[in-house]
Order: C-alpha cells, then sequence, then structure tokens
C-alpha cells in the first residue's frame, strides 16, 4: 500500500478531513469511517492496480507483483478473499458569519 500511496497526490488527506475543517472555522465536525469488505474477484483489478503502483516504484519486481496478483486470484477462486476498503466520511457546520466564504 505505500507503494500505491506514493503515486496519489494527497494520499492521506483523508485522515486529516477532520483537523482541516476545524482549521477553517467550522465547528460541530464528525468524521465517520465506512469499511468496505469484498471477499470475491470484483476487486481484482484494483488490487491488480496496487500491484502495479508496487511494481512501477520498484517497490517489488514484475515477476513478485505478476505472483502477488495470481495469489489473490486463487484466493478469490476459493472464497478466501479478503479485501477491506475504507470510506472515510466527515461533516462540519460553518458560521453564518464564514458561510460566504465557503461557497
Amino acid at each position: 500500500m505505500p507503494a500505491r500511496a506514493d503515486t496519489v497526490p494527497h494520499p492521506r488527506i483523508a485522515r486529516a478531513y477532520r483537523n482541516l475543517l476545524l482549521d477553517s472555522g467550522f465547528h460541530d465536525v464528525e468524521v465517520e469511517v465506512h469499511t468496505l469488505v469484498f471477499t470475491d474477484a470484483a476487486m481484482r483489478p484494483m488490487l491488480a492496480g496496487h500491484a502495479d503502483a508496487a511494481r512501477q516504484t520498484g517497490a517489488v519486481s514484475a515477476e513478485q507483483a505478476k505472483a502477488w496478483i495470481a495469489e489473490q486470484t486463487r484466493r478469490a477462486a476459493t472464497a478466501r478473499l479478503l479485501v477491506a476498503l475504507p470510506i472515510f466520511v466527515a461533516a462540519a457546520t460553518a458560521d453564518a458569519t464564514n458561510r460566504r466564504s465557503f461557497r
């Protein structure tokens, strides 16, 4: 995952949602994490993308990436795959005096 994160402009921005909102004058800030769980081959393209990113950054060789994808494909075929995907959701309230600046 770190190799994939290195290919995204702001890979850890979701972790900063709360502080960014507070620093921008919002209040009543709430952050929830919803985790999606996949156990079939539907996420194989995403996994392949992660493996390719790791290969492109030099974290793994092409052979290692190919072997890892093959292993994930086998896991999916035998109902042994588990992919957890966290989704961060943030909400906050702006003061009436600051609302114009957020539009």
